[in-house]
C-alpha cells in the first residue's frame, strides 16, 4: 500500500452510486455477497483508499458472469474503471511528487547534502543486533576461545596428575 495515500478518503461518484442503488433495490433483501458493502457505500459515499484497492482486488477476482449481481453490488463496470483510474492518478501524483523534490534536491542541494524522496527513514533497533560468539570466531581479537583452550589443558594436565 502507498504511506502517502493510506489515510485518504475519496468521495464515490454519483453514477456508481446510482447503479449500487438499482442493484440493491432489486433484490428485495437477499442475503447476497457484497450487500453489506453495498450498503455501506450507499450510505457513506465515500471510499478510504484501502476499500478501494480491496474493491478492485475483489473486482478482478469475481467471476463476472456467474456472479453477475455481487459484481453490479460492487459498482459493476463503472466503478471499475473509476476506481483503477482515479487510484492510477493519484499513485501518479505522489510519484510526481517525490521526483520533482528529488530533482530540486539533486539539483540544489546545500552543502552536498541530497535528500532522496523515495527512501523511508529509519531507526535502527539495537535489540536485534547479532553479536558474534566469541567461543566459535576464527578471530584471535574477539575470541576467547584460545583463553578457554589453555584453561581446558590445564585443568587436564592437573587430573592427570592427581591419578
Amino acid at each position: 500500500m502507498n504511506n502517502d495515500l493510506k489515510d485518504r478518503v475519496y468521495d464515490v461518484p454519483q453514477d456508481v452510486l446510482a447503479k449500487i442503488s438499482a442493484t440493491v433495490a432489486s433484490l428485495a433483501n437477499s442475503n447476497v455477497p457484497g450487500i453489506q458493502r453495498a450498503k455501506t457505500l450507499m450510505n457513506d459515499k465515500k471510499v478510504t483508499y484501502g476499500q478501494l484497492k480491496r474493491i478492485i482486488h475483489d473486482m478482478k477476482t469475481i467471476d463476472k458472469v456467474k456472479n453477475k449481481i455481487t459484481y453490479d453490488l460492487y459498482g459493476g463496470e463503472l466503478m471499475e474503471k473509476w476506481s483503477n483510474t482515479f487510484l492510477d492518478g493519484e499513485r501518479q501524483l505522489v510519484k510526481s511528487k517525490k521526483t520533482a523534490s528529488q530533482n530540486i534536491n539533486n539539483n540544489t542541494g546545500l552543502n552536498g547534502f541530497r535528500k532522496n524522496a523515495f527512501r523511508k527513514t529509519h531507526s535502527k533497533n539495537d535489540s536485534s543486533k547479532s553479536y558474534p560468539n566469541l567461543l566459535k570466531s576464527n578471530s584471535e581479537q574477539n575470541s576467547i576461545s584460545s583463553i578457554t583452550g589453555g584453561i581446558s589443558e590445564e585443568v587436564e594436565r592437573i587430573k592427570k596428575l592427581m591419578l
